[in-house]
């Protein structure tokens, strides 16, 4: 598979995950009311659970090859964090925004932008950056 063909299905899983973590969230606000059944899953939400493992699964499978082009690219990695997120952590009156915030979700489509755009052939923005040690990069994502 060509990174072109990769990318566009790294691009198709992200927005079927990103569906899937919606979709949960809905059936989640709809149904449940009460901390205490924050973590039970009922016949009402198994249809869009078995659809969030699902697009999980697919995106987890693709995730290793990202991030190898991310570095070989010098692209920042967002994949950790959109990895570990956990669906129902709260009860719905207790926090209203998604488990996935739009910053998150920014990152992970800036990062699309950027490899789709390397994977093309087109200069990164900073050339400064690709000139940076990998011990500097590291040092400078954490610092």
């Amino acid at each position: 598979m060509t990174n072109q063909e990769f990318m566009a299905d790294l691009r198709g899983a992200v927005e079927e995950y990103f569906r899937a973590v919606d979709a949960w969230e809905a059936a989640y606000q709809k149904y449940y009311r009460l901390p205490d059944r924050a973590r039970q899953i009922t016949p009402d939400l198994e249809g869009v659970q078995s659809a969030y493992l699902a697009g999980r699964k697919r995106l987890e499978a693709l995730v290793p090859r990202a991030r190898r082009l991310g570095f070989q690219y010098g692209i920042r990695d967002p994949w950790t964090v959109l990895l570990r997120t956990s669906l129902g952590e709260y009860a719905p009156q207790e926090r209203r925004g998604s488990a996935i915030s739009r910053s998150e979700r920014a990152q992970v489509n800036h990062c699309l932008v950027d490899l789709a755009a390397a994977c093309e052939g087109y200069a990164p923005d900073d050339p400064e950056d690709m000139r940076r040690s990998w011990r500097r990069r590291i040092i400078d994502f954490f610092y």
